[in-house]
């Protein structure tokens, strides 16, 4: 009788740490509530920062912030999809059911399409979050001819990184299977 109820505490102490270790990865894991919130909390802190910023002007005005609001969706959309190729499901699931079409060169155009931004704008600031200076670098150095080894080095980024940038800018449709940049990836380095 001892026994069977010292083997059912046991039982029940391993099902609440089994418990709590799903919760926990459900909670802080990288597509978990925690980091989609902190993702959020970013993202609002770089509105009001391009609220605030002169060099916007044009774009959003201080006086005027609501002139484009698009440009804060539009934003926003670049940034779950930045999100979800890092492999985020609650940005691909929040992207897939806006858009109904997974991370990709599709997304990406429907994307940029849907803002009513100027064309120019919306391309270097797709071009800004989704490629980066690491992703120019690294489409540099391959369209020159280097390794991914040397390309690597070259930007300063570990290899893992840099293969990692390389998938993504490939599954956007800034670079092709031969690691060239497309003609999509020719206007971001321009």
């Amino acid at each position: 009788m001892l026994a069977q109820t010292t083997i059912d505490l046991l039982i029940e102490i391993f099902l609440m740490v089994v418990i709590v270790v799903l919760l926990g990865w459900m909670l802080m894991g990288k597509g978990g509530v925690v980091q989609r919130r902190k993702l959020e909390r970013e993202l609002e802190e770089l509105k009001m920062k391009m609220q605030r910023s002169a060099s916007w002007k044009g774009v959003v005005t201080e006086s005027e912030p609501r002139t484009h609001p698009g440009l804060f969706d539009f934003v926003r959309d670049l940034e779950t999809l930045r999100c979800a190729l890092a492999g985020s499901r609650i940005c691909q699931r929040s992207l897939y059911k806006k858009y109904r079409l997974s991370p990709g060169p599709e997304l990406l155009k429907k994307i940029l399409a849907q803002s009513k931004i100027d064309p120019t704008t919306k391309e270097r600031l797709a071009d800004e979050f989704l490629v980066g200076e690491v992703g120019r670098g690294l489409m540099k150095s391959l369209n020159a001819g280097t390794t991914i080894e040397r390309a690597s080095a070259e930007v300063g980024v570990p290899m893992i990184v840099a293969k990692g940038q390389i998938s993504r800018l490939q599954v956007l449709g800034y670079m092709d299977n031969r690691l060239k940049p497309t003609e999509m990836g020719l206007r971001s380095l321009g």
